[in-house]
């Protein structure tokens, strides 16, 4: 099932790409959005029913304490890793399939979490 994504601009264009070669349809900030402020992406993201693929833990302060309305979001949590091993991370992330809207998902390694966000999604 393809997705609708709008990666922030950390995000790397690898990623982005791959992700475009499987179908879904990818935004990406740094193409289009580069230097907005992560509410600005977030709002975009919303109006348009993607979901914010980021690197910046900002998101979850907009989203939970600043109660910044989202469609959904994930923060992928890998620390400083090599262009190869932060694809492989993400690959096996996106390929495990997991519902993505409405909730705000932490991946790490090997592993996610989520939180449903507040308010309407």
């Amino acid at each position: 099932m393809s997705e609708r994504f709008l990666a922030n601009e950390n995000f790397p264009a690898e990623a982005v790409a791959w992700l475009r070669e499987l179908g879904h349809d990818v935004l990406h900030a740094a193409e289009m959005l580069r230097g907005a402020p992560d509410d600005e992406v977030i709002r975009v993201a919303r109006s348009e029913s993607r979901i914010v693929l980021t690197l910046d833990r900002d998101f979850g302060e907009l989203v939970f304490h600043q109660r910044t309305p989202a469609h959904g979001i994930v923060l992928f949590r890998v620390g400083r890793q090599p262009p190869a091993i932060l694809l492989s991370v993400l690959r096996a992330f996106f390929e495990s399939g997991p519902q993505l809207t409405g909730y705000f998902t932490v991946a790490t390694p090997g592993s996610f979490r989520q939180a449903p966000l507040p308010g309407d999604a």
